[in-house]
């Protein structure tokens, strides 16, 4: 990359795409714990600094990534089929349409919490956030798709423009008010995920909680009956 400059950059899911000025892409997938840091350069280093691109501005990216999970990938511009996911992902789900996540929904008969976080059905959300959007749904996350009528899924679906736009605002402030290094994850303003036996915001139950495969699913029993 040294000598050349980036042009716009992308969001599809959880991925970034990085247009860089001699066609290729920079594609990155920060994972759990990715954060980027635009500095000046000379700026204190974060910790697990893994990644420095420096500018000739005398500005720094700084990627850091407390877990090492995260990936990077530089690729010709018809070459995002090489990386990994990429080529199976849904729509991103702060840009599908009501009417396509409905049709894309009806077909699939499973439990709606896995349905939301396969990146092949809507590309973005994933454990937390599905828990945060069937709670507001009122939907149980472990509800079959098939016993959801139209009204369900179109209540789904605003539910979950609501609960993303929201929570973007949150975490925008919050990185840009507490400024660089925070290690832990932004989950502070996130209702019932990991939030088990704390009471519901909505009727004040306590909050459920299942661990299986080492992630949690939260929800409210109550807001959310389980009908099969």
């Amino acid at each position: 990359l040294a000598g050349h400059g980036f042009g716009e950059i992308h969001r599809l899911g959880k991925f970034l795409i990085w247009s860089v000025d001699d066609g290729r892409l920079l594609v990155v997938n920060p994972m759990l714990t990715g954060r980027f840091h635009w500095v000046e350069a000379g700026t204190r280093k974060p910790g697990m600094l893994g990644v420095v691109l420096r500018f000739d501005d005398g500005h720094e990216v700084r990627y850091s990534d407390m877990r090492r999970m995260g990936r990077w990938y530089l690729i010709p511009a018809d070459g995002l089929d090489q990386v990994p996911q990429m080529a199976t992902l849904g729509p991103d789900a702060m840009a599908i349409t009501e009417e396509e996540f409905l049709a894309r929904l009806k077909p699939r008969r499973g439990q709606i919490k896995a349905t939301l976080t396969k990146q092949e059905f809507m590309a973005g959300i994933g454990n937390a956030y599905s828990d945060e959007i069937l709670w507001a749904a009122g939907l149980h996350p472990h509800r079959r798709r098939a016993t959801m009528d139209e009204d369900d899924l179109r209540r789904l679906y605003h539910s979950m423009r609501a609960v993303l736009e929201e929570s973007i605002v949150i975490v925008d402030a919050t990185v840009q008010g507490e400024g660089l290094g925070k290690k832990e994850e932004w989950r502070q303003h996130l209702k019932v995920h990991r939030r088990a036996g704390e009471p519901c915001p909505k009727c004040g139950s306590d909050i459920r909680g299942q661990v299986r495969s080492g992630s949690e699913t939260n929800y409210c029993l109550t807001c959310q009956p389980l009908f099969e």
